[in-house]
């Protein structure tokens, strides 16, 4: 875990996780201006791309089952500092978010802690903890948007808004196909 401490040492926000993300939020929390709720943002392992048949019950448990456990157990880490409230914000690579090929495990890691980031919202809620999703182009992440994203929904502004699925791609892969 990494964090940021703002000058009255009293207001956190760090980073929990394995992902290939981290560097950038790290980043991102860097530059953003103290005074930031008590917050982390949590950023799970998601697996490499690899053919379907290659899913097997020994690759599931491992890249999906313990990236899904890993994610929960992060999660349940920063709950425990939220006395009174905070944020979480779950960054996510957006691509297997919307389906890539080669990526059926990278898929049900992204939407599984998608899935769970919804019901957390609302279950911690009556704790006045928001959680939101930033799904990022894992492949040229902007620091420059995700700080600002970040800032946006880790200070003030952000004390009401939770449940939110939020893209950074540039533009790219803004949402799922709907009929």
């Amino acid at each position: 875990m990494t964090g940021v401490l703002d000058d009255r040492r009293d207001l956190v926000a760090g980073v929990l996780g394995e992902g290939s993300l981290v560097p950038a939020v790290r980043a991102a929390l860097d530059s953003i201006t103290p005074g930031l709720a008590r917050a982390f943002c949590v950023v799970p392992a998601v697996p490499d791309p690899a053919p379907l048949t290659d899913l097997d019950d020994g690759r599931l448990d491992r890249e999906v089952g313990d990236a899904l456990a890993a994610t929960l157990a992060h999660v349940q880490q920063a709950a425990a500092t939220f006395a009174g409230g905070g944020r979480l914000v779950v960054v996510l690579p957006h691509a297997p978010l919307l389906g890539t090929t080669r990526g059926a495990a990278a898929s049900a890691v992204t939407n599984g802690v998608l899935s769970m980031a919804r019901t957390l919202a609302l279950e911690l809620a009556r704790d006045r903890v928001t959680v939101n999703v930033l799904a990022v182009d894992a492949d040229a992440p902007s620091v420059r948007a995700l700080a600002a994203e970040l800032e946006a929904l880790l200070g003030d502004a952000g004390a009401d808004v939770t449940g939110q699925e939020i893209s950074l791609t540039a533009g790219a892969g803004l949402g799922r196909l709907r009929p």
